[in-house]
């Protein structure tokens, strides 16, 4: 149990900045846990493998959340793609993720904003880990629902509307370049 470390973790609130890195997070963690305690919790993350054993070996609640993760990407995957609940039956674990995510598939349509739509998917994951997170919030599972969340909010952190236009600025240019010297 990590008692003193998660009651001295700042509180995570979707949308906020959480005022630390995940490896700043990892660094408070090194001191206060063992060398395997540690790397144990820096196997999580949200990027996962596609393949549904992908998530074998790893800590139980990295693994449950890699199975949500691959549910949840593939529905959206196939919400794109035109497919729907035929296939539902295939991903890993369809009848523990589908309330949750299928319901809100319909919602993320309706979301123009590419920015809002990725916002609306991390309150989708921000559920799931609310759920992982339930009865361990002291525990070592605790920490690695913590861990997620911090890679959630950190991503959202060095994004602004200027650096967001200049982004997209060089993107037309390199296209318009391109076609301009394909026309050559």
């Amino acid at each position: 149990m990590y008692y003193f470390l998660s009651a001295s973790l700042p509180g995570l609130a979707l949308g906020r900045d959480p005022g630390m890195s995940v490896a700043d997070f990892d660094e408070l963690c090194a001191g206060q846990m063992t060398p395997g305690a540690l790397a144990r919790l820096k196997q999580g993350s949200l990027r996962v493998g596609r393949e549904p054993g992908s998530a074998a070996g790893l800590p139980p609640v990295y693994a449950a959340y890699a199975r949500f993760e691959q549910y949840l990407r593939t529905r959206i995957a196939e919400r794109r793609a035109g497919r729907d609940e035929e296939r539902a039956v295939h991903l890993p674990d369809p009848e523990l993720y589908f309330g949750e995510v299928d319901a809100a598939m319909g919602a993320l349509a309706a979301v123009s904003d590419p920015v809002e739509r990725e916002k609306a998917v991390d309150r989708i994951r921000w559920r799931m880990l609310d759920d992982l997170e339930a009865g361990h919030e002291f525990d070592f599972d605790g920490l690695c629902v913590y861990r997620l969340r911090l890679e959630i909010l950190n991503r959202y952190r060095g994004r602004s509307v200027e650096k967001g236009r200049s982004n997209f600025n060089a993107a037309v240019d390199r296209i318009a370049g391109g076609a301009a010297s394909g026309n050559e």
